[in-house]
């Protein structure tokens, strides 16, 4: 920390951020209803930066919750008989991946601040939510048939993203 720069200290929830998620999946200032701002404090790029991190966090964990709640996503910690003292990881599966063998989906963890069911934190800061997030195409999956061409379709346009 620099001598004239404020703590790294920062809220915890949206709420404490004073931000939230509207209709339209933008996350918004609870009070003035302005898209996230930035640059909060001018000449204070590093502490601007951190705050930034710090809401990209409590972001990752909303999105985690929405595959959740919002996709019927299961989380399964990874490797499913590690001991205490053991590295562990987790990947998210569609709600019957386990028992229906002709529909699979599994979200692997990637490196990087940019999460399982995110394409990039930056959108959904600000844009909003179907942009930056993959829950619009877990849903289309989801509800996919089991016909090969509907598949193989589906596969393509996420492709097509890439």
């Amino acid at each position: 920390m620099k001598k004239d720069e404020p703590p790294f200290t920062f809220p915890k929830t949206l709420q404490e951020f004073e931000y939230a998620f509207n209709d339209y999946g933008q996350l918004r200032h609870i009070k003035s209803r302005e898209p996230f701002v930035f640059n909060a404090r001018e000449d204070l790029h590093r502490w601007n930066q951190k705050r930034y991190e710090a809401l990209g966090e409590i972001i990752t964990q909303y999105v985690y919750e929405l595959l959740e709640k919002k996709c019927n996503m299961t989380k399964e910690i990874l490797p499913v008989d590690a001991a205490d003292d053991e590295p562990t990881s987790f990947i998210y599966l569609s709600p019957d991946a386990l028992s229906n063998p002709s529909k699979l989906l599994v979200l692997i963890q990637g490196s990087g601040v940019v999460r399982a069911g995110q394409w990039a934190r930056r959108l959904i800061i600000n844009q909003d939510l179907d942009s930056g997030t993959q829950i619009p195409f877990i849903n289309r999956a989801m509800e996919v048939g089991d016909t090969t061409k509907e598949v193989q379709a589906t596969v393509l346009d996420v492709e097509l993203i890439f």
